[in-house]
């Protein structure tokens, strides 16, 4: 007898699983937030691939970023040497590592250069919209619960409306 009970046991915790797996997709999917933080990031990839597509690469550091770059990988250490178009290297020895790998992986050019920074910022987008939607981080002052979720919403919409950061990503990095 019981092992025919732990049979049935068994039985109904693969049933439970089942069920919990199958309904995955639609337990995501009605929660309000998460569908409006997917939905942005779907709709700040679109904007990412026009942007990187249409609008013209401002030309304001990565020619000066490039020939550091270039000169550190030539065998220069001393920062005074190490020099631009727009001037002296400021940037910490992290700099120069990090944007000799981005140099590697694009050759020194733009278009792909651009293409990675987009995908960093999506992947960065990504991530703080998750925290935002799985901590329900919304200021603490206001006590009301309708309040909050509205305040969550309107941080989660405002997210990728932020101009500068894309920009710092995408435009002018």
């Amino acid at each position: 007898m019981a092992v025919k009970n732990s049979t049935s046991a068994h039985a109904k915790r693969s049933r439970k699983k089942a069920a919990a797996s199958s309904s995955l997709i639609p337990k995501f999917m009605k929660n309000p937030k998460t569908t409006m933080a997917l939905a942005l990031l779907i709709i700040d990839s679109l904007l990412v691939s026009f942007i990187i597509v249409y609008v013209p690469y401002t030309k304001i550091d990565w020619d000066a970023h490039m020939s550091q770059v270039s000169g550190f990988l030539g065998g220069e250490r001393d920062y005074k040497n190490l020099k631009g178009d727009t001037g002296p290297l400021v940037y910490p020895a992290g700099f120069l590592y990090v944007y000799s790998a981005i140099q590697y992986v694009t050759g020194g050019q733009v278009f792909p250069a651009q293409i990675l920074f987009g995908i960093l910022y999506i992947i960065n987008l990504g991530i703080v919209l998750l925290i935002y939607v799985k901590t329900n981080v919304v200021l603490k002052q206001h006590q009301g619960r309708r309040l909050q979720q509205l305040l969550l919403k309107r941080q989660i919409v405002m997210m990728p409306l932020n101009q500068r950061i894309r920009n710092g990503f995408m435009i002018s990095f």
